[in-house]
């Protein structure tokens, strides 16, 4: 079964841009839809999408999950990754294909669980996308990267330093590892900041994506 979805069309003429939004565990594309509202209004050649998750959340049967967090068997915590990972590749083609747009055009958004899913789906790419901006993400698993790991895609982080679902110390752990594989890699940190995205996280996120063209 396909992914659901919900969109923001291109204000301008021309569409330039794919911008994928991943939202985290146990959440679902309405809680992620207000940071296309607020793009749309300076990158109006971007099409937004926003999916839900496939699987419901174990803990929260309103909201959906990219993979259990609450599995303890790391190889059926990999299978539903590459369940959400082939299902979302066909969602990206579908639209790159009707938007008339190569890989180079995407651009991966994540929040949390939706960073984790959105660095996993860019390395595994044959060609770069156009970068992945990651809230309050890190890499969750790192055999994983290793094994499918083909692609160099620009990442930037944006994470708060009192953030105690994904500390930032997890954050560093990837970027020293990205680093050391001659990533292009940038990051902010933000004082104070828990599991959430701030307006100056949301305004940074802007520059960034409008820095790639």
């Amino acid at each position: 079964m396909s992914l659901k979805y919900l969109e923001l069309k291109n204000s301008a003429e021309n569409c330039n841009k794919l911008i994928l939004i991943l939202h985290g565990y146990g959440a679902n594309a309405n809680d992620l839809f207000s940071l296309a509202t607020y793009w749309n209004r300076f990158l109006p050649s971007a099409y937004f999408c926003i999916p839900n998750a496939p699987n419901i959340c174990q803990v929260n049967q309103s909201g959906f999950e990219w993979f259990d967090l609450m599995q303890t068997d790391n190889t059926k915590i990999v299978e539903e990754t590459l369940n959400s990972l082939n299902k979302l590749e066909d969602l990206i083609n579908e639209k790159l294909d009707i938007l008339n747009l190569d890989l180079k055009d995407l651009i991966l958004v994540g929040f949390s669980q939706g960073t984790m899913m959105s660095i996993q789906l860019a390395i595994r790419q044959k060609k770069e996308i156009s970068a992945v901006l990651g809230y309050s993400g890190k890499i969750f698993d790192y055999n994983l990267f290793e094994k499918e790991f083909i692609s160099k895609p620009k990442i930037k982080f944006l994470h708060g330093n009192k953030d105690e679902i994904v500390p930032v110390e997890e954050m560093y752990k990837s970027l020293e590892f990205l680093n050391k594989k001659q990533f292009n890699v940038d990051y902010q940190v933000y004082e104070g900041l828990g599991h959430s995205i701030s307006p100056d996280g949301l305004s940074d996120g802007l520059n960034f994506m409008k820095s790639l063209d």
